[in-house]
């Protein structure tokens, strides 16, 4: 493989910590690991570089190894398991003060969790939390002294992994729905996964049986015609009917178990959310009660947050607590952390809380006109500072102009990506109807990071 080019000077190791979990321990520059390769061999050795984004790793054997002094790039493609085995002690990540504000479901201390891997193995045991990264799924193993293993298994090795207990397992066990009521939804949704299309057409009313009969007589003269097609030349389906069904064939097909219980009427949203939470063993936040913190709301951009359905509630111990009515994914996550320039820790709350929340507080702010949150830190090259703040007009007048963006603050190459996604969505908004081409320069110690952009022409 193309050996990255890494400066001995710029190795960092970024390994996540476990949500609502910190390690007291600091970073260390070297890391202790064992390598367990897809080959079925194994070696021991530092972790020298690694940043949880990128497909390789830079590595250096133990001492009696005879490439002792080499550095070695190590491609994940190439690996079944990563384990760090310095055991990092750990702590809540935040102080109790945001768990007794108001109501807060505590999230699962230790996860059950199942992984087949791609080989056709199947590992599972019990974890602390999991992350999962571009690069892998990581997951953390207790041991003594609240002390935590930490293990990464790649990305292109995971086949399928479930972590928790299924969500209909919890559901019972909590009381919330009884196995009968279990028993029918898990019959609903297997129905829904079955039913073909010309069943599903008739039971949403598109189509009667008789023409469904008429339509499969007319698909035999015609064998290369799908039954969606023979329906729209009999005239008994528009086209923009089939594609709406089909759509909302797709989408039920794949409805969640605990949705067809709501839809039943034996669950309802706000109840599934807190099951939902503790499956991710992240804490649920019941909004309604919860004393936010105004310091926190000005973290975030009003725009951003409506855009990525998120609240913020609360800073504690150096992190932003952050309401989401899911899981948010790493890109969520590290647009956050950029945004809010500190480390970002997320809860469960209901959907509906979120937007009544975020309705209250900030009004009708409009999420396409949004601003990058802190415009002082920003400016155009040999564009005087008039031109802010950021808004479409003055992005356009810019870029129109060949002009370079420049970022004037540190930041560290992990967050590059995150960095990318938030210029890609700004300049998005503002230069509508082309492609966007955005490249990241980091100028040596002083650490400014330079964002240059292209609009593609072509694509008009």
């Amino acid at each position: 493989m193309e050996v990255p080019q890494v400066p001995q000077d710029q190795f960092a190791i970024h390994w996540p910590e476990p949500p609502h979990l910190k390690f007291k321990d600091g970073a260390a520059t070297e890391e202790p690991c064992e390598i367990e390769f897809r080959s079925g061999s194994k070696e021991s050795g530092h972790l020298l570089h690694f940043t949880g984004r990128d497909d390789y790793f830079i590595f250096k054997p133990h001492r009696g190894h005879t490439l002792h002094n080499e550095r070695i790039v190590v491609k994940l493609a190439n690996v079944k398991e990563l384990r760090l085995t310095r055991l990092m002690a750990i702590a809540p990540a935040e102080e109790s003060s945001v768990a007794s504000n108001e109501p807060m479901l505590a999230p699962a201390e230790i996860q059950v969790y199942n992984v087949e891997l791609t080989d056709g193995e199947i590992t599972s045991g019990e974890t602390a939390g999991y992350v999962r990264l571009p690069s892998g799924l990581f997951l953390y193993f207790q041991a003594p002294a609240h002390k935590l293993l930490r293990v990464m298994i790649p990305e292109d090795g995971v086949a399928y992994f479930q972590i928790g207990d299924p969500i209909g397992k919890l559901l019972v066990d909590e009381n919330v729905v009884s196995e009968e009521q279990l028993k029918e939804a898990v019959e609903k949704q297997q129905q829904l996964r079955r039913l073909v299309l010309g069943d599903y057409l008739i039971e949403q009313g598109y189509i009667v049986a008789a023409q469904l009969e008429q339509a499969l007589l007319y698909q035999k003269q015609k064998p290369s015609l799908r039954l969606g097609e023979a329906l729209i030349e009999m005239g008994a389906l528009s086209s923009e009917a089939l594609q709406a069904a089909l759509a909302s064939q797709r989408s039920n097909r794949g409805r969640p178990l605990g949705q067809i219980l709501v839809d039943m009427g034996v669950l309802d949203p706000e109840t599934l959310t807190k099951v939902h939470a503790k499956k991710l063993g992240l804490p649920f936040v019941n909004l309604t009660g919860f004393k936010i913190n105004p310091e926190a709301l000005g973290l975030l951009p009003a725009a951003t947050a409506r855009r990525l359905m998120v609240l913020p509630l609360a800073v504690e111990d150096g992190a932003l607590i952050v309401a989401s009515a899911g899981q948010p994914d790493p890109g969520t996550m590290s647009e956050l952390g950029l945004l809010a320039r500190m480390r970002v820790v997320p809860v469960i709350a209901s959907g509906g809380e979120i937007r009544a929340k975020q309705d209250e507080f900030y009004g009708d702010a409009v999420v396409h006109n949004e601003q990058i949150a802190d415009p002082s830190s920003i400016r155009f090259a040999h564009t005087p500072a008039a031109s802010l703040p950021l808004d479409r007009a003055s992005i356009s007048a810019i870029f129109e102009s060949g002009k370079e963006l420049d970022l004037i603050e540190e930041v560290g190459s992990d967050s590059e990506r995150a960095l990318i996604q938030v210029v890609n969505r700004m300049l998005t908004a503002a230069l509508r109807g082309g492609e966007l081409d955005v490249r990241i320069e980091t100028e040596g110690t002083t650490r400014r990071t330079q964002i240059r952009f292209r609009q593609d022409r072509g694509r008009h």
